[in-house]
Formats: C-alpha cells, sequence, structure tokens
C-alpha cells in the first residue's frame, strides 16, 4: 500500500472514532437529561399531589346532627381545619347563654395534645344590630364583612360572622399554632354538618383585608336645638358604638342598659376630654342622663370602669 493511501486510512480511522465518541456524549447527556426531566416531572407530580386538598367526610357529623335536634338552626361545621386538630372528639355543648339568653351551641375542637383548642360558638342574635364584638375590626370574608378580635397580652382572637341569621364565633387561644389567617379559613369554609359536607387539612393562604368601618351616626337636633342621642349599653357593647356631634352646640346624651352588663352599668364618657364625666345605672330600667357642650373637636374615646366596653365620640368643628 501507498504511504500517501496509508495516511489518509489512518485519519478516516481517527475521523470516525472521534465521531464515534461524540456521538456517544451526546447520547449520555440526552439520556442524562430525560432522566433529569424524568425527576423533575416526578418531584412536581408529587409536589402537586400533596398540595392538593384532600377531602373526607367529617367524622363528627353524626355527633352534630344527633345535637343540632330540637334547635332551631343547623349547627355549623367548617370545612377547612388546621392539620392535627381532633374532628372525631370535637367537644359539644348546648345551652342557653347565647348574649341575648338565646340558646347557642360551642364546638371545641382540641388538637392530639389537647395543648391548643379552636372554639365555634353558634347563635341566633335576639338583637342582630345591638350585639357587637366589643374592640374588633371588620374584615372581609366570603359572607360578607366580619368582625375580627386580637386582644394583646392572652393571644385570643376571636370572628364574628354572620351566615343567614346565625351568627357563628371562631375563636382560639393559641394563635402561635392557629394565627387569625387559619381563623379566617375556617370561618369561609362553614357549611351544615351533612354527609354532603367534605374537609380538608389544606387550602389556599389567605391574606386579612380590612374593610372601612361605617361612617359614625349623626346626632341630629330636637325641638330644643339640643343635639340629642340615645345611648344603649348591651351585652355586646354600646350602640351606637360610634357617634359624631358638632362643636358648641349642646348635647344630651340618654343612656341606659339592655339585659346584663356587668361594669358597663358605669358610663365614663368626655364631655370634658381633661376630667370625664361618670354616669352609674342603678337599675335594670335606670336611665341617666348627660347634658354639656363639646368645646374641642377630634375623636375621644367612651368606656365602661374596666375598659371591657370602649367607643367613639367625635366632635365635628
Amino acid at each position: 500500500m501507498a504511504p500517501g493511501r496509508k495516511v489518509t486510512t489512518e485519519a478516516a480511522a481517527a475521523r470516525r472514532k472521534k465521531g464515534a465518541k461524540a456521538r456517544l456524549w451526546r447520547k449520555r447527556w440526552w439520556l442524562g437529561g430525560c432522566l433529569v426531566l424524568a425527576i423533575a416531572i416526578a418531584l412536581g407530580t408529587m409536589a402537586f399531589v400533596s398540595s392538593r386538598p384532600e377531602y373526607s367526610e367529617p367524622p363528627e357529623a353524626a355527633s352534630i346532627l344527633a345535637a343540632q335536634e330540637g334547635l332551631r338552626f343547623g349547627i355549623l361545621i367548617p370545612a377547612y381545619m388546621p392539620k392535627g386538630f381532633n374532628r372525631e372528639n370535637v367537644e359539644i355543648k348546648v345551652d342557653q347563654n347565647g348574649p341575648s339568653g338565646e340558646p347557642a351551641v360551642q364546638l371545641a375542637y382540641r388538637n392530639k395534645g389537647k395543648s391548643a383548642a379552636v372554639f365555634l360558638r353558634q347563635w341566633v342574635p335576639g338583637n342582630p344590630e345591638l350585639e357587637v364584638l366589643n374592640g374588633s375590626r371588620p374584615i372581609e370574608t366570603r359572607w360578607g364583612t366580619g368582625w375580627l378580635l386580637t386582644q394583646a397580652g392572652d393571644s385570643l382572637s376571636t370572628l364574628w360572622v354572620d351566615i343567614g341569621y346565625l351568627r357563628v364565633a371562631v375563636s382560639t387561644h393559641n394563635l402561635d399554632l392557629v394565627p387569625r389567617e387559619k381563623l379566617v379559613l375556617m370561618a369561609n369554609t362553614l357549611g351544615l354538618a351533612s354527609e354532603t359536607q367534605t374537609y380538608t387539612f389544606y387550602n389556599d393562604p389567605i391574606v386579612i383585608k380590612g374593610v372601612e368601618p361605617p361612617p359614625p351616626f349623626e346626632v341630629q337636633l330636637n325641638e330644643e336645638g339640643i343635639q340629642e342621642l340615645n345611648l344603649t349599653i348591651t351585652p355586646g357593647g354600646y350602640s351606637p358604638i360610634r357617634f359624631a356631634v358638632k362643636k358648641g352646640i349642646p348635647v344630651r346624651i340618654n343612656f341606659r342598659a339592655l339585659g346584663q352588663v356587668g361594669c358597663g352599668n358605669t358610663l365614663i364618657f368626655p364631655a370634658d376630654p381633661v376630667s370625664p364625666t361618670g354616669l352609674t345605672l342603678k337599675s335594670a330600667l335606670d336611665l341617666q342622663v348627660l347634658d354639656y357642650t363639646p368645646q374641642y373637636g377630634g375623636d375621644f374615646q367612651f368606656q365602661c370602669t374596666n375598659n371591657c366596653f370602649r367607643g367613639i365620640v367625635t366632635v365635628r368643628e
């Protein structure tokens, strides 16, 4: 064989060997890419499956349905419940201790170690407009405006929602395990305790959105040219809880109570913001009248002796 032909043959063999290596690496890269893609798809599928709501029939349904016999309303239970809480052994209490003395139901869901609890109290309010969650703020819920209260110092948080004619209070003393967002999720998923009601430990996260409070009640002049207001204290707080008067015009406040109000029988009112006036109701039928002329503009708080009940008077310039 001629020397030139031998060199050409060796070069071709080298090229074939190099091409074979390149094809082998491409094949390896392709197989590796497919493997990575398959793993990614598998992990994504697992994450999706694990994050999907797992719905089950509520184990407490039979007990709830038995407890509501004789009541004029159906007991509601949440479809969403934080993981770790025992639904099957829910504690059910039916009594006559609603805010206006009407029948009320309390459900207590506790976690497995009984170190945390969520309470759902339900009743038909006798005076819906007069029963207010004192110190709460309005927020958005599935059912419209709800009222959220968080008390500093004891980690108590309570949410009131109205569902039809039924009022439900969802509360906990364990905000570290059941934050306010989860209380809202529970309230948003309330439904009748029937066999068709399902529950889940999972739900989409929620952001609590505030609602602008209603404007203060505008006090009108009576025939004597006095700004006259009937201020009522109820077991749920003051009615109206916010009202507005005009500076420099005489004001008359007729203070009375409706129901058992405890320390609410005494009103501390900022007729003079520096030296407030106290009015005390001596009986359930008592009426106390305060006459004064506001001299300072702004928002001023009035309250009971223990600051359990609070309201705001706005004095307009």
